[in-house]
């Protein structure tokens, strides 16, 4: 299912890495299924890389789901609602654009847990409404708790 796997230390914080191994499983598993090859990834609350993979077939490294996901992480925000505020807000545009390790795309989505900011899950590779959906479904099919 995997082609190459890339994970870092989680830390001891709320969104550990077998969790995080399932989100970024499943929202691959879920694009496969809609024929769509992709990488994965989840961060930690700081936006830090838990693990990074990157599906049969895709053809991209995997470089921007970590940072989709570091991005929801930063501004608590799904790409879906940061992707128009990029188009429609100068200040922000130009925040993102300044900064080459944030990504404010659809196909990311925050984590929270009782509340707090936990991590974030993005999907890359593949059109954004498509990378979105593959997010949702992941995070839905594996709660965090």
């Amino acid at each position: 299912m995997v082609l190459s796997l890339f994970m870092m230390a989680a830390t001891a914080g709320d969104l550990p890495l077998d969790q995080s191994l399932a989100l970024a499983r499943s929202a691959i598993s879920v694009c496969a299924a809609k024929g769509a090859p992709v990488s994965a990834a989840v961060v930690d609350a700081d936006g830090i890389a838990i693990v990074i993979l990157r599906g049969d077939g895709s053809k991209k490294p995997p470089v921007a789901a970590p940072r989709k996901a570091a991005t929801a992480v930063r501004f608590q925000a799904p790409g879906s609602e940061m992707e128009p505020r990029e188009a429609s807000d100068p200040e922000f545009a130009a925040l993102i654009k300044a900064n080459p390790e944030l990504n404010a795309h659809g196909g990311s989505l925050p984590i929270f847990k009782a509340g707090k900011l936990i991590g974030g899950l993005a999907v890359a590779d593949i059109d954004h409404a498509t990378a979105d959906a593959c997010a949702r479904e992941a995070l839905k099919a594996n709660p965090v708790q």
